[in-house]
């Protein structure tokens, strides 16, 4: 487990919500992104923005290819090891939890029915303005009944991030993207599998966390 930016401690704090991004986070990352953008047509820039700034004939298109792709990864998802034993330890704690995910929510439904996942507010695509924008964390937060300032985000993409930075939350990155290490600066702190979670969680309430370290990129 390694830290961010910067390098002062934190004061000791309660952490009373995570949350949580999906593909790569909690669940192993399948998705192509190179292929869905090469059979979409988008080869830059935020895939969903590239797919909204397209003609409605060209956007259905682009949508039912994502859709499609997204179904597949959302039947055949696994969880990292130890995601179950991580949120039952967390609902142990009477820790709310949430789900910030820029899939649609018919995908998030099959991925929590085929594990057996439950949170108490999952805010999709389909609810607003996506990541790298604060809206995802922030509507989370408001459905929960907590502030940014006690809630952890976790995910996996720069956008993750970005969402959990701007919002006000604490940026924990899973280290399971393959370019991880490029933007890991914009994270609070670097997990490598689940189970650092909870002892990170365990450290910011004891205040033994040093802010935004600037170490986790030469890890």
């Amino acid at each position: 487990m390694t830290g961010g930016r910067g390098g002062s401690r934190m004061d000791a704090m309660r952490i009373s919500a995570v949350i949580f991004d999906l593909d790569g986070t909690l669940t192993r990352p399948v998705l192509d992104f190179g292929r869905i953008r090469a059979e979409i047509g988008v080869p830059e820039g935020a895939l969903l923005d590239g797919i909204e700034a397209m003609s409605e004939s060209a956007r259905a298109a682009a949508f039912a290819v994502l859709h499609r792709y997204e179904d597949e990864a959302a039947g055949t998802s696994e969880l990292h090891p130890g995601t179950e034993a991580v949120l039952a330890r967390l609902r142990e704690q009477r820790r709310r939890l949430g789900l910030a995910t820029s899939n649609r929510r018919v995908s998030v439904e099959t991925v929590c029915s085929r594990h057996g996942l439950s949170f108490d507010a999952i805010v999709t695509r389909e609810d607003g303005p996506v990541k790298p924008d604060a809206f995802p964390v922030l509507a989370v937060c408001e459905r929960l009944g907590v502030t940014p300032g006690e809630v952890v985000y976790v995910g996996d993409y720069l956008f993750d991030m970005q969402c959990a930075r701007a919002a006000g939350a604490r940026a924990v990155l899973m280290a399971s993207h393959q370019e991880w290490r490029t933007f890991c600066g914009e994270a609070d702190h670097v997990i490598h599998e689940p189970g650092e979670l909870l002892e990170l969680i365990a450290q910011w309430e004891n205040g033994d966390v040093a802010e935004r370290r600037a170490d986790a990129a030469n890890e």
